[in-house]
């Protein structure tokens, strides 16, 4: 059985909470090679900072779960495009 989609990417974004050697923490998603997203975590404020890049926008989450949802479609509309 193939690992969850989203499982992965709570997973990715669970170890930024989880590590606090710096006090922002980035991870950045991709798809067929491209970047699509990038999420900072900024541990003083406990808020996760989006940007998506096509097309461009930013948000702001104080919820992991939020935050994978909104990573999860974007990779999803990419796949979907190709």
């Amino acid at each position: 059985m193939q690992e969850s989609k989203l499982f992965r990417i709570i997973s990715r974004l669970y170890a930024m909470q989880q590590d606090v050697s710096t006090n922002k923490q980035v991870r950045r998603f991709e798809q067929f090679g491209i970047e699509l997203c990038r999420v900072t975590l900024n541990h003083e404020t406990g808020v996760y900072q989006l940007v998506e890049y096509r097309p461009y926008h930013e948000f702001e989450f104080d919820d992991l779960d939020l935050v994978a949802i909104e990573v999860y479609e974007c990779l999803a509309d990419m796949q979907l495009t190709f």
